[in-house]
């Protein structure tokens, strides 16, 4: 990893769960898909999103 990608990932874990999801959405939005990611990617981003949305519904309840 490099240390841009470091000190991006260092600043993401600061934010909130809300705006968590934002910058996801911005980084989808913002990126085109291409070949480069596998089907374990795809599984991997799934179950991060799917972990991080129980987790905010959990902090609401």
């Amino acid at each position: 990893m490099t240390a841009a990608v470091a000190h991006i990932l260092e600043e993401v874990q600061q934010l909130t769960p809300s705006e968590r999801v934002e910058v996801r959405r911005r980084i989808v939005e913002g990126i085109p898909m291409s070949d480069d990611l596998t089907d374990e990617d795809f599984s991997a981003l799934a179950a991060e999103s799917f972990r991080a949305l129980d987790e905010e519904e959990s902090q609401r309840a």
